[in-house]
């Protein structure tokens, strides 16, 4: 079952999804090409989405004759042997990673179109959180375009990494729109490329990307700042960012004040947490109008929690409780369902796949894909559908994400599509997303 969830998923939401591969462009050498760009980005795919967790335990997954048949299945090509995986790698290194982020960006349209997504939506905006992950360390400088940071013990650290714009679903969903390198574009000077000049790359091609798609950016407490209030409103955007009162000191000063000098609005949680609301609007800062807003909560155990929040959104009595908790809170999800899942879970993305030439930032993008094609799978009912209602959830057929993806790799080991999901005509089935 795991890898018919797999080719009815895409057949369902990206029919054209093969055709896309193949436009990624080729830069090999036309004569001595064995192997199609679908056939390699699949394998690719197939690494992450089965848990492999290196290119050498792939290559004995790649022997299987029905790993090859699943494989041309999916990628609806034909061949009697599957590249080894170093030929994926070759082909990485060179690749430059803007055309795997347009495709990135091409499937989350599709989605957009479809509104498979249009019930998750923050109001009438799309939440979108930011934040910066470290996908590799070195302990020697790996390019010229790494980072450096110095260690305690007076030793240096080299490293890579990418500033991420996240798509948060009320669902729990995490999906990937876009994301730009962090690194250094000269000579290794102590001004290095950071989370905060890496910010206006990130935007300007998230509105390439996404023109017209209406954007509430979720933040820590870094961007809680005059220069990115202004980047929302070039970008016709709203935000909502974490505020401490070591950011903007004289800020806090004069918001808590004004909050203290109103009401207090409490509310209980349906999970039973106590909530204390206070706000203070219409604040100046640089030029700039704002609102705040704090949040004490008290959970049934009796643990005291402090948040606050600057946002464009002005709170009320009726907003209030909606910044906090739709759109404040679930910023932890590029966290927790994002970062933590793809670098700590099956994914493995802390190992290092390649990190010669574009390898190490392809390898991302291709995740952020595989992360989405296993989310439509766990949050979709296709499980209920495939199994005749033996399962009627993901959890109930593999327990747990590791599960989905052990049976996965189990299935391309022995299994093959079955016949009935591999033409290329409407199957009749349509996959609804988990609104719970």
């Amino acid at each position: 079952m795991p890898l018919d969830l797999l080719a009815v998923t895409v057949r369902h939401f990206f029919p054209e999804l093969n055709r896309w591969f193949d436009e990624v462009p080729d830069h090999r050498d036309p004569e001595r090409i064995t192997y199609r760009v679908r056939h390699l980005l699949w394998e690719e795919l197939l690494m992450f989405l089965s848990g492999a967790g290196s290119r050498y335990a792939m290559v004995g997954d790649t022997e299987h004759a029905q790993f090859r048949d699943a494989l041309l299945d999916l990628s609806k090509s034909a061949g009697k042997a599957v590249a080894h995986p170093d030929t994926a790698y070759a082909f990485l290194r060179k690749l430059h990673p803007s055309h795997l982020a347009a495709l990135q960006a091409r499937l989350v349209r599709r989605l957009l179109r479809m509104r498979a997504l249009d019930s998750f939506r923050f109001g009438l905006e799309w939440l979108v959180a930011v934040d910066a992950t470290w996908l590799r360390t070195y302990d020697r400088q790996h390019c010229p375009r790494c980072l450096h940071q110095k260690q305690p013990d007076g030793t240096v650290r080299w490293m890579h990494a990418v500033l991420e714009a996240k798509l948060i679903l009320s669902n729990r969903m995490a999906i990937s729109l876009a994301s730009v390198s962090i690194e250094n574009r000269g000579p290794v000077t102590d001004r290095q490329d950071c989370e905060l000049k890496a910010l206006p790359r990130l935007a300007r091609l998230l509105k390439k990307l996404f023109p017209r798609l209406p954007i509430c950016l979720t933040m820590d407490s870094l961007y809680a700042n005059a220069p990115v209030m202004k980047l929302c409103e070039e970008m016709n955007w709203s935000y909502i960012a974490v505020f401490t009162p070591g950011r903007t000191p004289a800020l806090w000063k004069r918001a808590v004040a004004k909050a203290q000098k109103g009401p207090a609005h409490t509310r209980t949680r349906e999970d039973g947490t106590v909530q204390v609301l206070r706000w203070a609007v219409n604040l100046t800062h640089e030029g700039h109008t704002t609102h705040a807003l704090f949040c004490d909560e008290t959970d049934p155990d009796g643990t005291v929690h402090h948040w606050a929040w600057l946002s464009d959104h002005r709170p009320d009595q009726t907003q209030a409780p909606i910044i906090a908790n739709q759109g404040g809170h679930p910023r932890w999800r590029i966290e927790n369902e994002g970062f933590n899942a793809q670098k700590n879970g099956e994914f493995g993305l802390k190992h290092d796949y390649g990190s010669k030439g574009n390898t190490w930032y392809n390898d991302y993008l291709i995740v952020q894909i595989a992360h989405l094609l296993q989310q439509l799978i766990q949050f979709g009912d296709l499980i209920r559908k495939l199994s005749a209602g033996a399962y009627a959830t993901f959890i109930e057929a593999f327990h747990t994400i590791r599960g989905f993806f052990t049976m996965l790799r189990a299935s391309l080991q022995r299994d093959r599509v079955s016949p009935a999901f591999q033409g290329d005509s409407p199957l009749g089935i349509q996959i609804r997303l988990n609104s719970s």
